[in-house]
């Protein structure tokens, strides 16, 4: 999967579809607050360390509640602003917005339908995408979901991808949950719940999310490898520390 953990990129949107009933969603689990994250990509020896802050906090939109999930990424092309605005009840996505340099992609969501625009290097691809059902926000709201979820060691699901970029298509993953065990980070050690979220398709993408015990539970640790075709490696995200 081309989920790449905090680093937001302007030509590329994932989104998960499943049933949050089947899930037992409860947004009373996702810990609000200020996250301090560390993201590192080695790529043979060459090693690159991005920093972000990540701000969840319970917001409104009209008379519903949301959860607002807005993280500020530092590169050497410039902060990256990614706002995503989920429905409280559901985890259902209701906008988002990002923003790097003159880029920018705004999204909006009905249960049948997301609208909006990618803009980058001067072109705009608009995006108008029909839902056969409704679909949750992936990469900070992924980490919403499963913070979200009542993990289980061995619990498995299929969730089905539209990814939107210059294409659209829809991909299928399979989540499993391993055993709890204990991790370490720069914010300290925790017992932590590994996710192995898996391609169920030719891309073959894969990475492992780890969700504190500890509830409000917290996205502690990413990782995913760097394809051979772009060099091998890996990327790491990190906690480094929390602010209430």
């Amino acid at each position: 999967m081309r989920h790449f953990t905090l680093v937001a990129g302007l030509g590329l949107f994932l989104s998960f579809t499943s049933h949050a009933d089947d899930q037992q969603l409860d947004s009373s689990r996702i810990a609000t607050g200020q996250f301090d994250y560390r993201t590192t990509l080695q790529v043979g020896d060459t090693v690159v360390d991005i920093d972000s802050v990540r701000h969840i906090r319970i917001g409104k939109a009209g008379s519903h509640q949301t959860l607002q999930i807005e993280t500020v990424t530092r590169t050497g092309m410039g902060p990256t602003t990614d706002l995503l605005e989920l429905d409280w009840h559901t985890l259902m996505p209701i906008e988002r917005e990002v923003r790097q340099g003159g880029g920018e992609m705004r999204i909006h969501y009905d249960p049948e339908r997301i609208t909006g625009y990618i803009r980058a290097a001067g072109q705009t691809v608009t995006v108008d995408v029909t839902l056969e059902q409704p679909a949750y926000a992936g990469e900070s709201g992924l980490e919403a979901i499963l913070a979200a979820m009542p993990l289980t060691s061995g619990q498995q699901s299929e969730l089905h991808v539209l990814e939107i970029d210059v294409n659209t298509r829809v991909r299928r993953f399979q989540l499993s949950v391993g055993d709890v065990e204990t991790i370490e980070v720069p914010a300290g050690r925790f017992a932590a719940w590994p996710v192995h979220v898996s391609a169920m398709d030719e891309l073959d993408d894969e990475q492992t999310i780890w969700i504190s015990d500890e509830t409000p539970h917290v996205f502690l640790r990413a990782k995913a490898p760097v394809p051979d075709e772009m060099g091998g490696g890996s990327l790491t995200t990190v906690l480094v520390k929390t602010t209430d």
